[in-house]
């Protein structure tokens, strides 16, 4: 009698223990790991487009020809953007997305030093710091040294 409660007890806890267990995680391609990183990155870079420009509006910059210059850069970002999307999206070939990639963090370069040097609203620079990041993780993707930022 003792067994078969013992065994009935060992039972039960494997069987809680192999429901509890979570699913197995399925691996992800590298493919869809970039497109994952190219999707973050175009949406982030649309959004920081809007509310950089909305800052620049209300900073020392309003109506100086370095906001315009500084609003091409963003509006350059996030172009760039959404041609390493659409390369991506139709070729999946990294050699000739690379060169969108690569604009991008051009254009982005002019934006950090503004960024880094000038007192913006908390939220512009908190997504800023989450674009720098998905950028350095698009250039890891693509194979590109990763940006280091002033």
């Amino acid at each position: 009698m003792k067994q078969s409660r013992f065994a009935l007890r060992a039972g039960i806890v494997v069987a809680v223990l192999v429901m509890a267990a979570p699913a197995p995680v399925r691996a992800i391609s590298r493919d869809e790991h970039i497109a994952r990183i190219v999707s973050d990155c175009d949406a982030r870079a649309d959004e920081f487009q809007r509310m950089f420009r909305h800052a620049l509006d209300h900073s020392g910059y309003r109506g100086s020809i370095r906001q315009s210059e500084l609003d091409r850069h963003a509006e350059a970002l996030s172009h760039s953007m959404q041609r390493v999307r659409e390369s991506w999206n139709r070729e999946r070939d990294p050699r000739r997305t690379r060169r969108h990639v690569e604009d991008a963090i051009r254009a982005s370069r002019d934006i950090n030093h503004v960024m880094n040097t000038n007192r913006f609203y908390p939220e512009l620079h908190h997504m800023w710091s989450g674009l720098r990041g998905d950028l350095n993780r698009l250039a890891d993707a693509f194979d590109l040294p990763r940006i280091q930022w002033d």
